[in-house]
């Protein structure tokens, strides 16, 4: 079915551009004109990755390996083999479980690491939590309030990525931007500040409350994060 209310609305994609290709050829399926102008990078923890390299070459003394975000599965799965010996695999929503490129044993009924947390089997042996560097804490938190033991490791970081002229330009002039997360919202904010008057799609809760905590009046929240999700999520915008 094509949604005909996205017909030539210019909509920003601000994930990194490895990121965007399926939600930007999907809604160049419904007219739309997709702008890939990403707001952040993804770059190596500021250790280099020490930690995380250590923590995969010794993955056997964990029962589990949780991934909080798509970033951390996507570094995580080469490290994690494919059958009985591999640990078993939770990840925050079903996003985080394709970066596995194999099935996994957990993902929790809203797509949230607080909800994570709490629905998180509980288990005696040792649970290995990959994530970005500088999360707020709150997912192995709830964990250890709840008996598990719990090892951290960053594998990669967000950073903010300075825009061209061009392309503050090209997100001024967009009718819609869709943001991923609430690095994003704080890349955009910061340069673009409140000259922006289009529609604001966020993917999912968290980065509903990032904006509403950065002051950004949201036009809709897409609820999962497929590109079929987004794309509806915006054609209910221009209705």
């Amino acid at each position: 079915m094509t949604l005909t209310s996205l017909a030539g609305k210019r909509i920003a994609i601000t994930r990194p551009r490895v990121q965007s290709v399926e939600l930007a050829n999907e809604l160049s399926n419904h007219g739309a004109l997709p702008l890939v102008i990403p707001l952040i990078e993804i770059t190596e923890p500021s250790d280099e990755g020490f930690a995380f390299e250590h923590a995969m070459k010794n993955i056997r003394q964990y029962e589990w390996v949780v991934c909080t975000s798509a970033n951390g599965s996507h570094r995580a799965a080469p490290y994690i083999a494919k059958d009985a010996s591999r640990p078993k695999l939770a990840a925050v929503g079903d996003a985080t479980a394709a970066g596995f490129q194999q099935e996994v044993d957990f993902v929790p009924s809203q797509a949230t690491g607080q909800t994570l947390a709490s629905e998180f089997p509980l288990t005696n042996g040792k649970v290995l939590l990959v994530q970005a560097e500088k999360t707020s804490g709150d997912v192995a938190t709830t964990l250890r309030q709840r008996d598990v033991v719990v090892d951290e490791v960053a594998a990669y970081q967000t950073v903010i990525r300075k825009l061209e002229t061009e392309e503050i330009e090209q997100l001024l002039a967009a009718d819609a931007v869709v943001f991923a997360s609430g690095s994003a919202i704080r890349s955009f904010v910061s340069q673009c500040g409140a000259r922006y008057h289009g529609a604001i799609v966020v993917i999912g809760e968290p980065t509903h409350l990032a904006a509403k905590e950065l002051g950004v009046n949201v036009s809709a929240v897409a609820t999962a994060p497929t590109a079929q999700s987004i794309a509806h999520a915006l054609s209910g915008v221009f209705r």
